[in-house]
């Protein structure tokens, strides 16, 4: 192996801003992570940085599978003046709350 070899990339630490659930999508940078664990705002929280998770979504928002996401105010959209989560991994219809999103999953 490398010498150079640090880790496989698959989590990140993040400090929470605000009191954070497991499960819950956080911008970490450029990047989406989902928190591990629950984390207390102004702590240091792990979250996982690759795979397909079911996040929250804008209710009204339509996406397709494929689609690039965001995540906007706490929640995946497609705007995408928002932090670039991933891809939609199926179609989240409007009026539903969420959508499987395979994050950091491609490019914008």
């Amino acid at each position: 192996m490398a010498k150079n070899f640090v880790e496989m990339g698959h989590s990140i630490e993040f400090t929470a801003t605000v009191d954070t659930a497991a499960g819950s999508p956080v911008a970490v940078g450029d990047m989406v992570a989902v928190a591990h664990t629950d984390v207390v705002a102004g702590d240091i929280g792990v979250g996982h940085t690759v795979g397909v998770y079911e996040l929250g979504k804008a209710s009204a928002v339509e996406i397709l599978r494929g689609a690039s996401v965001y995540l906007k105010d706490g929640a995946i959209s497609d705007d995408n003046t928002g932090v670039y989560a991933g891809k939609a991994w199926l179609e989240a219809p409007a009026g539903q709350s969420f959508v499987w999103v395979g994050i950091n999953f491609g490019s914008k």
